[in-house]
């Protein structure tokens, strides 16, 4: 009820402005309305592991593979052109799955968690550079899968057995281009308040923060580094680091075909898994729409 109250009040502000910049015959519009716009005014964050993708990315020296499968669009974006910002709401529906590979092309999957939610993004013009931000209200929940089973014992692998993992949360981020740099670096800092939470032992507070850097090497390819740190309370306060090094062939505000090399240290992204540390390297690919 509150989002569609927000998303009317957003699209009659949005439209009485255009209306009243489009009355005197021959100006320019000061502002516009733009209905599901292509791209998104917030950039998916490099490092941050709560994003949507669509992707694949192998552990080394492990038989664990990560898929993401899912999307965020922008469904209404409100620009103001005299005064350079733009906001923006929107929605994202996602999975990240954890799997095994095995022979003959067969990928038993482990675990599979589930995001979707709505944002509300906001992105200004500067003397600094270009500042963001993004609000997200969201859900995410994480299920054992039949690859988690061995049919053999007729038992759950590991003496893990499937949990209630839950949780709705308000996540705020905000980012910051200098424009010094060319846009080339982005630095942010956000955090995530847990409204409700299975099971309760879940912290309801995380903060995080990040960098990001890119570099045009040859036409519509660039390189491109990311890193973050975040810090949350499970069984004991803990730092969660990610790291991403690759490569886009592509435009980089637009579509195109990411290489990476990452690493990860600290507590599981997969709910069912949320109280366990993991440390390790990988490769992969993302597909960017």
């Amino acid at each position: 009820m509150i989002t569609i109250r927000i998303l009317t009040c957003l699209l009659f502000l949005a439209l009485g402005s255009t209306n009243n910049a489009l009355s005197e015959e021959g100006t320019q519009p000061n502002s516009r309305i733009a209905l599901v716009p292509h791209g998104l005014l917030f950039r998916p964050l490099l490092a941050n592991t709560y994003e949507p993708r669509v992707g694949l990315l192998s552990q080394l020296g492990k038989n664990q593979l990560r898929l993401d499968i899912g999307n965020s669009i922008d469904l209404l974006q409100y620009n103001v052109v005299k005064d350079s910002f733009s906001l923006s709401l929107g929605a994202d529906f996602f999975t990240y799955t954890l799997m095994r590979g095995e022979r003959n092309f067969h990928f038993p999957v482990d675990a599979s968690d589930y995001f979707f939610g709505v944002n509300f993004n906001y992105r200004s013009s500067t003397a600094f550079g270009l500042m963001s931000s993004r609000l997200r209200i969201s859900h995410v929940s994480a299920h054992f899968v039949d690859g988690h089973y061995d049919n053999t014992k007729g038992e759950w692998k590991d003496s893990r057995y499937p949990i209630v993992y839950s949780r709705e949360f308000i996540d705020v981020v905000f980012a910051c281009e200098p424009s010094l740099l060319n846009d080339a670096l982005r630095a942010y800092i956000g955090a995530t308040y847990l409204f409700h939470v299975d099971p309760v032992t879940v912290a309801p507070f995380m903060a995080y923060a990040g960098l990001e850097w890119y570099s045009k090497a040859y036409k519509s390819t660039n390189f491109y580094a990311g890193y973050q740190t975040t810090v949350m309370k499970i069984s004991e306060v803990a730092y969660r680091q990610n790291v991403q090094l690759g490569i886009k062939f592509g435009e980089w505000s637009g579509r195109g075909l990411n290489l990476f090399a990452s690493y990860f240290s600290g507590f599981s992204i997969h709910g069912q898994y949320f109280g366990a540390k993991e440390n390790y390297f990988g490769l992969g690919f993302l597909i960017e729409f």
